[in-house]
């Protein structure tokens, strides 16, 4: 996906690996986020995501290489801190993993950290404490599903499926096709003496389960079909990759990088409007991607409407500070608006940013 540019090298492969990585084609995410880490040693996201891509293809070694880099970087990257101390788990250093995840924890509640601690206190046989730990990460925080399932499972391995099925059935309440909840309710509720219950459940279980699997598997048809588009677009097929990425769509509708990626189609087209409607529907899918906020922004500035695109330029550099591109187009829309000193500083951000890159 060329996106913003020759001068977009990085933030193009940030983007194309964060979608390999959704679509757990871990090779080329790893291929392209390894680029995007030559490109910008010093950026701790895209050792981050790196590491991500190296920990989903079970390479701990490299992962944990990543993650410990991110660190260096930004000593308070909490998700860092808790993949590596899943990784310390995995590969058994107990005690190092629970320093991890305490170290996360020291920055303030934290659901992921908390069930990190709560795992690693049931392999060391605490699972009282691991009870009590995931009890209190609901209590911070009452609404998190994962939590409150990872405190049933505990409950269940105690043999206590009394207690453990108000959790499963709660989490199912929130969300209806949660795969493991489900799974588990059935199995108490055959182990409390509600066999006809659990049949009507396990039942819904093997239904969900279909459904999902067709879900990825659409999911990944459409991942393959925007790889197509992208080759369609560097072979300048502008309306083979438009067709690709309809089909695309009809597959996954609510994909943010498959309406990304026909914005650039279409304006590659010469459909500048219609680009600008696909870009603006990405954003919407997905509001932290800064890429496409630099897109509609940019656009919105080439339609002449620079005081609509500076809400999209200025998200953009707020949600990813080290990126250079917001800056450049706020100084082309602030010259246009005739705001010359807000234009200069943007400009010389942009190149203070733009030299380190």
């Amino acid at each position: 996906m060329v996106l913003l540019g020759a001068d977009s090298t990085y933030p193009t492969l940030l983007s194309r690996g964060q979608t390999a990585l959704k679509a757990e084609d871990y090779p080329a995410a790893q291929m392209l986020l390894e680029k995007a880490v030559a490109l910008r040693p010093d950026d701790a996201e895209s050792h981050y995501l790196l590491g991500r891509a190296y920990g989903q293809d079970k390479k701990y070694q490299f992962a944990a290489q990543q993650f410990r880099e991110t660190l260096k970087l930004s000593p308070g990257h909490t998700q860092a801190l808790i993949d590596l101390g899943t990784i310390e788990e995995t590969m058994g250093r107990l005690d190092e993993a629970e320093a991890r995840y305490r170290q996360a924890l020291r920055a303030g509640p934290n659901p992921r950290a908390q069930r990190g601690l709560a795992s690693l206190l049931t392999k060391q046989g605490r699972r009282e404490d691991a009870v009590k730990a995931l009890r209190e990460a609901l209590a911070a925080a009452p609404a998190d599903t994962e939590t409150r399932y990872q405190l049933g499972l505990a409950l269940m391995q105690e043999d206590d499926c009394a207690g453990a099925v108000p959790e499963f059935r709660a989490v199912i309440q929130k969300e209806t096709a949660h795969l493991g909840s489900l799974f588990n309710l059935g199995n108490c509720l055959n182990r409390t003496g509600h066999p006809q219950e659990a049949e009507v459940i396990l039942e819904r279980f093997r239904k969900e389960s279909q459904e999902a699997s067709e879900h990825v598997d659409r999911r990944r048809r459409a991942y393959f079909l925007n790889l197509e588009a992208d080759r369609r677009l560097e072979a300048k097929d502008a309306a083979g990759a438009v067709a690709s990425l309809r089909q695309a769509m009809e597959l996954a509708p609510e994909d943010a990088g498959t309406h990304a990626l026909m914005g650039q189609a279409l304006e590659a087209g010469g459909d500048v409007p219609g680009a600008l409607a696909a870009y603006r529907r990405a954003s919407e899918l997905d509001p932290t991607d800064t890429m496409t906020l630099v897109e509609v922004g940019r656009l919105l500035g080439r339609s002449g409407r620079f005081a609509d695109a500076v809400p999209y330029l200025k998200k953009a550099a707020q949600i990813d500070p080290f990126m250079p591109e917001p800056h450049l187009f706020l100084a082309a829309a602030y010259q246009q608006l005739g705001r010359s000193m807000e234009a200069q500083q943007e400009q010389a951000l942009y190149r203070r940013l733009a030299a380190k890159h």
